[in-house]
């Protein structure tokens, strides 16, 4: 049961926490998302494929269990042209095999060594009258190196770790259409044969990147890579995704957004990612990460640089869900995202009672409690895309320096101004804040 002192805080809570878990966008039919996804990442990547291309005489293939070898394909795929599909390492996925056999493909390029794919699938590609190449190094390393070859005249180098995916796959589409190799590094020190591929294209390459923060590649690597190279990163995957999408905006088209999966319990979400980069490079297409929410930069990016772009999820709706899509869909028409109509209902009826409470007997931190609360439901109402977090923290903090009878008789005032204690509860429920 929640104690009487605690309502007014249950209530500050319950409001805020719900309007970012509980009054989320309500989910629309699947038929109104765009979406390229399938039962597996296999199938997703063979949708992403005939969203693409109707024929093609390259293809691609990755695994689609292990991220390494596969996070430098996305500039060869927009080198020969070709579409990222994925395999099983041990066996040629069945709908992978039957869109190799759509695309009239001549030639199947294959990287990374036999572990990622095997020497079966590749005898089998051949049994298809098919011209397999394999691409592949010692390490993950030396594999980035060797697709890196592949290209002619890298007209820069991006570096990456090789101990993650999303940073590889932010940078991706801008690397392939910008014809820049992507290699992969340790975080101490750039691997040997990353700085001889360096050291040998100096004549071409007049840009160099390196993509992620302190903690994943150190200075050291960076000054390894050139004197000049540009470090792009943020506080975590998504707002270094978004750094990366506004350094390089100029030269990104926002006609089309794919959102994608960049996160997850067991971190290997890097396939429907990997496939879609391709794609996305085709087009000079962004990639968006997401995990469950839309980073509020992301948003605030969005709005401000694609305005009138079409989204489409990459995946099944338990990697993007509906609601994220439709959320950045509303950004890019120029709409403030919305809340369902019941919940706009009970938090315009809850503002419009607090407005009520007197406050004649209230101290000056009651009063700014109050004021905070109310400015704040006010705002997140006007733009659901609100950041009240600091609000929040700051109205907790107020609330905790009152005394206990100061609490009791805010509590009063709630209740008093006709917000129901079974509208608290329910609230506290919602957010699983029983028995608090």
């Amino acid at each position: 049961m929640i104690r009487k002192s605690k309502i007014f805080s249950t209530l500050v809570l319950g409001i805020f926490l719900a309007s970012s878990a509980g009054l989320a966008l309500p989910e629309k039919a699947s038929a109104e998302v765009p979406r390229l996804g399938g039962q597996d990442r296999y199938q997703t990547s063979v949708e992403v494929s005939k969203s693409g291309w109707d024929t093609s005489d390259y293809v691609v293939l990755a695994s689609g269990e292990n991220y390494p070898d596969a996070l430098c394909a996305a500039p060869l795929a927009k080198e020969y042209s070709a579409p990222i599909l994925l395999t099983t390492s041990k066996t040629l996925d069945q709908d992978t095999k039957n869109e190799i056999v759509r695309l009239k493909a001549k030639h199947v390029i294959e990287i990374g060594g036999t572990a990622s794919i095997s020497v079966d699938i590749e005898n089998e590609l051949r049994g298809m009258g098919l011209d397999p190449q394999r691409i592949g190094g010692q390490d993950r390393f030396e594999t980035s190196v060797k697709v890196a070859s592949k290209l002619k005249s890298p007209a820069g180098v991006v570096v990456t770790s090789a101990y993650g995916f999303a940073d590889a796959l932010s940078i991706a589409p801008v690397a392939a259409s910008q014809n820049m190799p992507i290699l992969l590094t340790a975080p101490g020190s750039l691997p040997d044969s990353v700085k001889n591929y360096i050291d040998g294209e100096k004549s071409s390459i007049k840009n160099s990147y390196v993509i992620g923060g302190t903690s994943v590649i150190s200075d050291n690597v960076v000054s390894q890579v050139s004197p000049a190279a540009v470090r792009i990163s943020g506080q975590n995957r998504f707002d270094t995704n978004v750094k990366v999408l506004d350094y390089f905006k100029g030269s990104i088209k926002f006609d089309n957004v794919y959102v994608v999966r960049a996160d997850g319990p067991l971190g290997n979400e890097f396939a429907d990612a990997l496939s879609a980069s391709a794609l996305a490079a085709k087009t000079s297409s962004p990639l968006i990460l997401t995990y469950n929410s839309v980073n509020i930069d992301t948003e605030k990016f969005l709005k401000e640089n694609a305005k009138n772009g079409k989204v489409t999820a990459i995946g099944g709706t338990i990697a993007v869900p509906e609601s994220i899509v439709s959320s950045l869909q509303d950004i890019l028409n120029g709409k403030t995202p919305g809340i369902s109509q019941s919940d706009y209902e009970f938090l315009t009826s809850a503002l419009g009672k607090l407005k009520t409470i007197d406050t004649s007997s209230f101290n000056s931190a009651q009063k700014e409690i109050l004021s905070k609360t109310v400015a704040s439901i006010e705002n997140y109402l006007a733009n659901p895309s609100y950041d009240y977090k600091e609000d929040v923290s700051e109205i907790k903090a107020l609330y905790n320096s009152l005394s206990s009878g100061e609490k009791n008789a805010f509590a009063d005032a709630v209740t008093g101004s006709g917000i129901s204690l079974s509208d608290i509860i329910n609230i506290a429920n919602k957010i699983g804040l029983k028995d608090i």
